[in-house]
């Protein structure tokens, strides 16, 4: 897209393209997401999430 002279249509068409190509991509990671997430569900009786605030557990260097 980049060797596409701006504002031509052969630049949109570019344009779309990538967009489409970008959009099957996410498509296919929420699929895959979903399909794992449902299968582990069937297979487990409880499922526990636990959210780690990264940031709060960071140890703060000693000052001088």
């Amino acid at each position: 897209m980049s060797r596409k002279a701006k504002g031509s249509c052969n630049r949109q068409k570019a344009r779309l393209k990538v967009a489409k190509l970008h959009g099957k991509i996410a498509d296919q990671r929420r699929d895959f997401l979903h399909k794992v997430s449902t299968e582990i569900i069937r297979e487990n009786q409880a499922i526990v999430i636990e959210d780690l605030r990264v940031k709060k557990h960071v140890e703060k260097p000693l000052s001088r």
